[in-house]
């Protein structure tokens, strides 16, 4: 039998490993996945045992190389932004990584925020605000300072596809969407790390791993590791992408007056930008295409709210197609049931670490509908609050919404966002758009396209469902849209 050219795509996210064969030609030839849970085991933890992620990468490429031949031409990776990786000489991991979504170095940020004498000046120094999920190098300082035994033993800092790419290639880099989150590198001028800021963080130059385009080659699949997963030895791999951006790219995003929302954990909300100008309540980075950048309104646990009730309350909505089923018999407004989604603080537009969720309303006719369509809402309210943020800063309105990830496999959820957000909310029938992203980069580090802008590159068509807004039986969303935009400033100072 005649080997298949594919390329493939690595999609490393907080819940769990997507590993995708593609065509030349982005056709989807087979797909593998694993599961993965984040770990917290103190208040404001949130880490992942890398090795874990290393050995589910290795099975799920395994099960694809054991089935029909391909002929693997260029792998790239796509990870959740940003993970701290600690490394010794070897790339081998020392602790767990450290997510985005762990708080422990609030007290480290203030301390580096301090050095600027105020947000808005960091802001036009670095180009996002400071916080832990904006400014990693924070997270290095927490490490520096609480465990000198694993900062002393350290010789590489990276992120999650840097540990990635060393285990399959032996070399690694931090590529320019993840350096874009650490306070220590420049929007402005993204080439390379920031001797000055490298300073004032007390991160010494010597333990960072170098900035990389995310297409770029980052080496070839080892001897050993070929072997091993089926690969052919010197297959090129690129160091890849945050996933958010991944996704951005795979789906040609180009349009300023068309959004983008990725439905995962997080509920993410991308505006693009052609010049350097940076929402401060937003998180800023560096798009895949050079001279390009993104800028994400991210809701932190959009999606994760959804299974945290799935898991935790409500169990018997296990999935979407059930809650799908059981919501038709839910209405607008939740009966007057607000829910505020910060389970694990906020980013935007809040930045509060330890913001809370809340429940406001319930009464003794509460239902559990009423809590479920309200946890619904608060997803589709947060992404209205965004976009009008967004709007307001760039003086740019919005016409269209793309959306891609596991959320948009609820109808209802995407009717509600068109209602909510009063325009058009595009889906693609396609739910692995990182891994996609992640693999078209791999098929530039080899040499099948010419750079990240060739016109041969096909990117992802949106060819799912267009849902439009309603314009009768909705009016209860605007009174909810309006509670949920006062119940953070009325109960955020609580004790």
């Amino acid at each position: 039998m005649k080997e298949l050219t594919a390329l493939l795509g690595v999609d490393a996210g907080t819940s769990g490993v997507k590993v995708c064969a593609f065509t030349l030609d982005g056709a989807l030839i087979r797909k593998e996945e694993e599961k993965v849970s984040i770990i917290s085991e103190r208040p404001g933890y949130a880490e992942l045992d890398v090795m874990q992620y290393w050995l589910m990468v290795r099975n799920a490429i395994s099960r694809i190389t054991a089935k029909d031949p391909l002929d693997i031409v260029g792998i790239g990776l796509s990870t959740t932004c940003p993970t701290v990786i600690t490394m010794d000489q070897e790339y081998h991991p020392i602790g767990r990584g450290i997510t985005y979504l762990d708080n422990r170095a609030s007290a480290e940020a203030a301390e580096y925020l301090d050095i600027f004498s105020d947000q808005e000046t960091y802001v036009r120094r670095i180009g996002n605000r400071c916080s832990v999920s904006t400014c990693s190098s924070s997270t290095m300082r927490w490490i520096r300072k609480n465990e000198s035994d694993r900062w002393d033993a350290t010789t590489h800092i990276g992120m999650l596809n840097s540990f990635l790419a060393a285990q399959l290639t032996g070399s690694a880099a931090i590529d320019t969407t993840q350096a874009s989150y650490s306070g220590i590198f420049r929007l402005e001028n993204p080439v390379d790390w920031d001797d000055e800021l490298l300073e004032l963080a007390g991160i010494p130059r010597e333990k960072l791993l170098p900035i990389s385009q995310p297409s770029s080659m980052i080496g070839g699949i080892k001897r050993e590791v070929a072997e091993q997963l089926g690969l052919k030895e010197g297959t090129p791999v690129a160091i890849g992408s945050g996933g958010t951006a991944a996704a951005a790219y795979a789906l040609g995003l180009k349009d300023p007056q068309v959004a983008f929302e990725s439905v995962g954990t997080s509920g993410v909300f991308t505006f693009l930008l052609d010049e350097p100008r940076f929402n401060p309540s937003f998180m800023n980075r560096c798009h895949v295409i050079s001279g390009l950048w993104l800028s994400h309104g991210a809701s932190s646990m959009m999606g994760g709210s959804i299974e945290w009730l799935k898991n935790n309350i409500l169990k018997e909505f296990h999935d979407y197609s059930v809650l799908d089923t059981a919501i038709h018999g839910a209405v607008p407004g939740a009966h007057g049931v607000v829910f505020l989604p910060y389970l694990s603080g906020e980013r935007c537009p809040v930045w509060d670490p330890d913001a809370k969720a809340v429940w406001y309303g319930m009464s003794l006719k509460t239902t559990s509908l009423d809590l479920l369509e309200s946890v619904f809402e608060a997803g589709a309210y947060s992404l209205r609050q965004i976009r009008e943020n967004g709007e307001r800063f760039l003086q740019n309105r919005i016409d269209s919404v793309i959306a891609v990830g596991n959320g948009t496999k609820s109808e209802h959820w995407n009717q509600m966002k068109a209602d909510v957000l009063s325009v058009p909310y595009r889906t693609t029938a396609f739910r692995d758009a990182s891994a996609y992203g992640a693999a078209i980069m791999g098929g530039v580090a080899s040499g099948i396209y010419a750079d990240t802008t060739d016109r041969a590159i096909p990117v992802l068509q949106v060819d799912g469902h267009v849902y439009h807004p309603r314009t009768e039986g909705t009016s209860e969303y605007e009174r909810g849209y309006r509670s949920y935009l006062q119940l953070y400033p009325a109960v955020k100072d609580l004790a």
